[in-house]
């Protein structure tokens, strides 16, 4: 004798066992029921997550579309202004280069004005020396008690006495030009390194590096909106097609 023969049966509360051969509908245990409200309950879940997350992922693809629009009409924005900027850092650069060949030309200028100006203070100190000594020279001369040349040595001393620290003044000049000078030729240098990076820099704009920063950003965001739109749409769209499903079969 096996188990089953041995063992009694007991029917579940509420079942009503049929007669044999009847073909009236067995009337279903209570457990049933609830398991099928459950169930019925989890369709509806699941359609309304699906729903929600096909809303969200439209809503994500939606601000895709929207966010390409922004950076397609910054870029071009973008290469507009940089194209201006990169023309005036040119044009900048080329006034710099100018500006620096010019004081580069003077300091020559310049040093030509200081040997100039302490070669006319030796010869206006040389022909001072010169008057003092024909002035002497025209006082010496002595005729009979009388000095004929005295008006001239009185003439010749007015201008020696005239032409009297001019020299000086002609080499404090020189030598201020002097520095002045030193002073231009830095100049000049600091504005042809200026002009070298400023030409450089517009070098760099005319290469694109920004635009092709900005396709990099808008490559990134991209991706990352699509990565969020599906994400969100998968499971939504599983949740929905399997919530539908478990409808049917209720």
């Amino acid at each position: 004798m096996t188990d089953d023969e041995t063992r009694g049966y007991t029917p579940q509360p509420g079942y009503t066992p049929q007669p044999a051969g009847s073909l009236a509908p067995q009337t279903r245990p209570p457990e049933f029921g609830d398991l099928r409200g459950g169930f019925g309950r989890l369709s509806r879940g699941l359609i309304a997550y699906g729903l929600i997350g096909i809303v969200v992922a439209a809503i994500g693809f939606g601000a895709l579309v929207w966010v390409n629009g922004r950076i397609g009409s910054l870029s071009d924005r973008v290469e507009v202004t940089v194209g201006e900027l990169a023309t005036t850092m040119e044009h900048t650069a080329t006034v710099l280069h100018d500006a620096s060949t010019t004081a580069q030309t003077f300091t020559v200028t310049i040093d030509r004005s200081t040997e100039a100006l302490n070669a006319t203070a030796e010869s206006i100190k040389g022909v001072r020396t010169n008057l003092e000594s024909l002035e002497s020279l025209f006082r010496a001369v002595n005729i009979l008690g009388a000095s004929p040349l005295g008006g001239a040595a009185d003439a010749v001393g007015g201008i020696a006495n005239a032409i009297e620290g001019v020299d000086t003044r002609l080499s404090a000049i020189a030598d201020s030009l002097g520095a002045n000078r030193d002073a231009l030729a830095a100049n000049a240098t600091s504005l042809g390194e200026l002009g070298d990076s400023t030409a450089a820099l517009a070098t760099r704009l005319r290469s694109g590096v920004i635009e092709d920063s900005l396709g990099d950003v808008q490559m990134v965001i991209t991706v990352t909106l699509l990565v969020f739109t599906a994400w969100a749409v998968v499971p939504a769209a599983g949740a929905l097609v399997l919530g539908v499903w478990l409808r049917r079969q209720l």
